[in-house]
């Protein structure tokens, strides 16, 4: 597909400049990068019988929209959080192969490059397994728990170190090598689609065979627009 140059900031400062009265102002030239985006495409097929669609009467077609659908946000995350584990910061490597430790995770919250973009949009969050989560909240005693906020039941749904949990099966096991949690702010990663998903309902190719084919067909790109604005925790080969 054609590639998209999507024009990005890439400076760390930007602050005005004090300036006495009279004085020149300070003219900035502002550090700018490119980030390119070129569409790729992912496909389905389905295909089903004449006398599967005319004899079912167990709403076939409402489960076909509904397997599509999830088989879409499925594919959006995986592109997501493959797009932030290549152009994100890795913000903490962990000591152990195949465990997250106590105190490990405060460094990525509290990291400097951070600092910058953690706004109160909403847009802030970690992203894991809700099995690494649930390793996480075991980390202490009982009678500690400090990573165990809001675990389960808020309506809000979980938070670790005051920040939303969203889970992901696409995100990594703590494994070696993996990087197990995201974390950031998800609004400098950049989504490019064209325009959406298209559907064809093909009863002609298989006619002869008593088949209709139902075809789907979207194009799409992520890519991370400021590096410093979202990384993930990764383990160690060994």
């Amino acid at each position: 597909g054609t590639t998209v140059n999507v024009p990005i900031d890439d400076e760390d400062d930007g602050e005005f400049v004090s300036t006495a009265e009279s004085n020149a102002y300070d003219r900035d030239a502002p550090a700018t990068n490119q980030v390119a985006m070129t569409l790729a495409k992912y496909t389905k097929k389905v295909d089903l019988t004449v006398e599967l669609l005319e004899d079912e009467d167990s709403r076939l077609m409402e489960f076909l929209n509904d397997f599509v659908g999830r088989g879409l946000a499925k594919t959006h995350n995986s592109l997501l959080l493959t797009a932030v584990a290549s152009g994100g910061t890795a913000l903490k490597t962990f000591a152990s192969a195949t465990v997250i430790a106590v105190d490990e995770l405060e460094p990525i919250v509290y990291a400097d490059a951070l600092d910058p973009y953690l706004d109160d949009a909403g847009s802030v969050a970690w992203v894991m397994r809700r099995s690494v989560h649930g390793e996480i909240v075991l980390l202490d005693d009982a009678n500690t728990r400090r990573y165990a906020g809001n675990a389960m039941g808020n309506e809000a749904g979980p938070t670790l170190l005051g920040f939303p949990v969203k889970y992901s099966y696409k995100s990594g096991a703590t494994a070696a090598s993996t990087k197990s949690c995201y974390f950031g702010n998800w609004n400098f990663v950049g989504l490019r689609e064209s325009p959406g998903m298209s559907v064809i309902r093909d009863p002609y190719t298989r006619a002869s065979y008593g088949e209709i084919i139902f075809t789907y067909m979207f194009r799409a790109v992520y890519g991370v627009l400021q590096a410093e604005a979202i990384g993930y925790g990764v383990h160690p080969s060994a």
